[in-house]
């Protein structure tokens, strides 16, 4: 029997405090010896996890990251990888969250920050991803994939002598082809065609083979609105190179900004047949359609596009625009939320939910986002027509409202929708002629606004100018044939015009349509919430 272990079982029993510390120092002992094997398994299961993810097998690389991360969650690679999982699942906003976390638990990691600048840029993020790829570019100065990103970004951003200085920190041997949009752009941002043409010869002699470079550069011209230079350059290339899907949509989208809507609409067709997934082309489809005032159609493009390509911020500001337009309130307000979710802090997204909540009558809730827009934009004409209504309807403040009119009419003394507010600021006023007037040049210069031509029609036959009242009133029912108000009104009108068929007519459609009110709102209690009838306020993204 050994020394110790006859001291430990039939002889003298070791002090506790002794033995305590012998087994820590043997565990350590153990720990620092099994510490290679565990890091090697540890790698081994990251490496093969990489292989999934490169082999596109992602719920399975997803799961066995999960698994992975429970028993290590400050693992920077790990998260690294379950970032660029989720990049590749369009979860963006979870992407951006995992790999913050990357980056706090592996500072001096380049890749974290790479993918980090990724999932910025998928949500439109640009300062922030900026500020990623900065970071990365100090880790690893003159890594190719970080200067590639900065040129990108400082070319969107207007700063084009920095885009050449951050494609010049990229080393010579290698710089690739995918460099050349960029500095083509630069060039010309820079106001140097000729240097321009050089870079765009050199893309041309290589389109057959990289046939991306092309459209890229396409669409610098899309984004400063060039259609003119765009159409050249797509023309240039369409016997250097395929006609891709990307140079198609590029195509359709600069028919549609030379006012070519149809050409645009067919080119669009051509790729949505072959391929109906395709989430660019159903993009530019939803804007063509809005271009064409076809609202509908732009609605269901960006709905399914919304549904191929969750949280991508510019469907979901075609969307809201769409089905605000088509009235499609509460479509409009939940995918308004979602955007404003998403970008908080820009003031497209504050836009857009203002109206949609005033579309959908929560006008106290809307009212802080409209002050928002004012603050940036006090001249923006729908925010101050907004708190015109939130004025009238919550407030009952006239002086109030009428300083948002007063605002509008200075900048457009004709604006519709300013003298229709102003005639019912007039008529709570008690000046009912000077309301006559107000609501009179509204409908003529809006002739399709049917609360204006309902106000006008009742105040008119108040004022006893049938002439006035009678036309006014059957444009009122033409245009909101629902209200229930303007058939009375007209019914009235008709009577007083002598004219007691058309007056029947009208008042038993009023009747009616007040029993099918009773009879949907029994049970239901409350004043109505409205006293002045909201004006449609048309969006614009």
């Amino acid at each position: 029997m050994s020394f110790w272990w006859s001291n430990f079982v039939g002889g003298r029993r070791p002090r506790g405090r002794g033995w305590r510390k012998t087994l820590a120092c043997t565990g350590l002992a153990l720990a620092f010896f099994c510490l290679p094997e565990i890091a090697r398994a540890q790698s081994a299961e990251l490496a093969g996890i990489s292989k999934l993810i490169q082999q596109g097998k992602l719920q399975e690389a997803e799961a066995r990251l999960h698994r992975y991360l429970l028993k290590l969650p400050h693992s920077a690679k790990a998260n690294n990888l379950l970032g660029v999982v989720l990049l590749r699942q369009g979860h963006f906003a979870e992407a951006e969250e995992v790999l913050q976390k990357a980056t706090v638990d592996g500072p001096g990691l380049l890749e974290p920050r790479l993918n980090l600048g990724d999932a910025y840029l998928a949500e439109g993020k640009f300062d922030l991803a900026l500020t990623a790829y900065e970071g990365a570019a100090k880790i690893a100065p003159h890594d190719v994939r970080a200067e590639l990103a900065l040129a990108k970004l400082y070319l969107g951003a207007g700063e084009f002598a920095k885009s050449i200085e951050s494609a010049g920190n990229i080393p010579a041997e290698k710089r690739t082809e995918e460099l050349l949009p960029t500095l083509a752009a630069d060039y010309f941002g820079l106001r140097q065609p000729e240097k321009a043409g050089v870079v765009i010869q050199a893309m041309l002699e290589v389109a057959q083979k990289q046939p991306e470079l092309i459209p890229e550069l396409a669409e610098f011209f899309l984004a400063h609105r060039d259609f003119q230079s765009s159409q050249q350059l797509l023309a240039l290339a369409q016997s250097k190179q395929p006609s891709t899907d990307r140079l198609l949509v590029d195509l359709a989208r600069t028919q549609a900004g030379l006012g070519q809507l149809d050409d645009a609409q067919k080119t669009l067709e051509s790729i949505l047949e072959r391929k109906p997934d395709s989430v660019d082309a159903l993009v530019a489809a939803g804007n063509v359609a809005s271009q064409q005032g076809d609202w509908g159609d732009s609605g269901e493009a960006f709905s399914r596009a919304n549904e191929l390509a969750p949280d991508r911020p510019d469907i979901l500001y075609g969307l809201v625009s769409a089905q605000l337009h088509a009235d499609q309130t509460e479509g409009a307000l939940k995918n308004a939320q979602k955007l404003h979710a998403l970008m908080p802090d820009d003031l497209r997204s504050t836009y857009l939910l203002a109206l949609a909540l005033f579309g959908a009558k929560k006008w106290e809730e809307a009212k802080p986002y409209a002050e928002q827009v004012l603050a940036a934009h006090p001249d923006d004409r729908e925010m101050h027509l907004m708190l015109v209504d939130v004025a009238l309807n919550d407030e009952h403040n006239l002086a109030n409202a009428r300083k948002h009119v007063d605002i509008c009419l200075k900048q457009n003394p004709g604006d519709p929708g300013a003298l229709y507010y102003l005639g019912m600021i007039q008529k709570m006023e008690g000046d009912v002629k000077a309301a006559i007037q107000s609501l009179a040049k509204s409908v003529a210069s809006n002739p399709k606004n049917a609360d204006a031509q309902g106000a006008l029609g009742a105040l008119s036959l108040q004022a006893g100018e049938l002439t006035r009242a009678v036309p006014a009133l059957e444009q009122a029912v033409l245009l909101a044939p629902e209200q229930a108000q303007n058939h009375y009104q007209l019914a009235l009108a008709y009577s007083r015009s002598g004219v007691p068929d058309k007056a029947k007519v009208q008042l038993e459609l009023y009747e009616q349509m007040k029993a099918k009110e009773a009879k949907d709102a029994k049970g239901l209690k409350g004043p109505p919430t409205s006293e002045v009838p909201v004006m449609g306020i048309a969006s614009r993204p």
